[in-house]
């Protein structure tokens, strides 16, 4: 090994580098010495300028890549329980990209961090920096705009609020992120993050496979303040518009499923299914039947109302390793998805991110069990996939 290769591999020591982004490296590294011979007669100073070259670049690479992992959000790792293998394999299929836009309005700074975007949804994080939160209150913006490829409205909806740390657990009720432990009765919810930052995460949701991925998107974030305790509306502390226009990345790789499992004795099969590490998409065979509840109106008085028989819901996944998530199923959208109403259309998000390949079956409620336990193998139905 040469001087060359050895100062190389010294920085590859001082520095830590992931494989990937040492491949990438490397690949370029050695197309440099056809250019070493021209640059010395060019420079006049031999082999020293192709090598600070060198030295510099691969700092550069080292630079960049700490800095994408940097900006990875805090809050969604921590609201969607992703690991960093998890966070890396995102990034690499382009699900998962930093956006890297700062705005800062009278002391303010809001930065958009990161989207995460598959077929169907779509989360954004903006870090706020700058503004302390009394205890005891809830952040807000008083206006937030949203136009998706320019328009303002699209086949789905969003909505944002300011992580508070909390991630539903699997009986459905609220959990600390940090450690899974139950909210307390009369506990405070704390919106800071350790660094005294505050990160506000918007969800976006379409019914258009695909819609999102490749589409030019403008957030605007105006009047920053916490909500008031009797109106439910923002009183604004700050004054300011943060305003952000990126396109948006995204990865179509969902796992697609032909199915014909039927539920129990439900009347309902699954039919067709579609996965990505961050959502769930479902087909039904489950013509629609009407059924009729009693009720009572705002003088006690008894009526009959008429609704409709909803599918088993579809509750989570058992891995491989017979590991069981339920209650990872959140915000989404259902209805029927043709004329003669027998093809019931289900799409959720995943409060939590999964490896699709490790998925085993899908779990539909069965029946809930009684008070707040958690759903437990016996109150599922189950669909294997794999």
């Amino acid at each position: 090994m040469g001087r060359f290769e050895d100062m190389v591999e010294g920085l590859r020591e001082d520095i830590e580098v992931p494989e990937s982004v040492w491949g990438k490296y490397t690949n370029t590294l050695y197309r440099l010495p056809d250019q070493k011979k021209q640059a010395s007669r060019m420079a006049g100073k031999g082999w020293k300028w192709p090598v600070a070259a060198a030295a510099a670049l691969f700092v550069g690479v080292a630079g960049i890549s700490a800095a994408a992992y940097m900006q990875w959000s805090s809050a969604l790792e921590e609201r969607l329980q992703i690991t960093e293998e998890q966070h890396q394999e995102l990034e690499e299929s382009r699900m998962a990209s930093a956006v890297g836009q700062s705005v800062t309005q009278n002391g303010v700074t809001v930065t958009a961090e990161e989207s995460i975007v598959d077929n169907y949804f779509a989360h954004l994080s903006f870090k706020v920096e700058g503004y302390e939160l009394e205890e005891g209150e809830e952040p807000g913006f008083g206006q937030i705009g949203i136009l998706v490829d320019n328009k303002d409205s699209f086949d789905g909806g969003w909505n944002a609020s300011f992580y508070d740390g909390l991630v539903p657990g699997n009986n459905g009720k609220a959990v600390h992120a940090a450690d899974g432990t139950p909210v307390a009765e009369e506990e405070e919810i704390r919106y800071t993050m350790e660094d005294g930052s505050l990160e506000f995460i918007v969800t976006m949701t379409s019914r258009e496979r695909g819609y999102f991925i490749g589409k030019p998107i403008h957030v605007e974030l105006k009047e920053l303040g916490s909500y008031a305790e009797t109106a439910g509306s923002v009183v604004p502390d700050v004054e300011g518009t943060w305003s952000f226009d990126w396109v948006m990345e995204g990865s179509k790789e969902m796992k697609m499923l032909e199915l014909n499992e039927e539920l129990g004795d439900s009347g309902a099969a699954v039919v067709k299914a579609e996965l990505s590490p961050i959502s769930v998409s479902l087909l039904y065979d489950f013509p629609m039947q009407e059924e009729t509840e009693l009720g009572e109106d705002a003088d006690g008085e008894p009526f009959v109302y008429t609704t409709y028989v909803e599918p088993p819901y579809f509750s989570g996944v058992r891995l491989k390793d017979g590991t069981l998530y339920t209650g990872i199923s959140g915000a989404g959208s259902s209805g029927y998805a043709d004329e003669n109403h027998e093809l019931y259309e289900f799409t959720t998000a995943l409060n939590r991110v999964i490896d699709v390949d490790q998925v085993e079956s899908l779990a539909f409620v069965r029946f809930y069990p009684e008070g707040e336990q958690a759903l437990t193998e016996e109150n599922l139905y189950f669909v294997p996939i794999a």
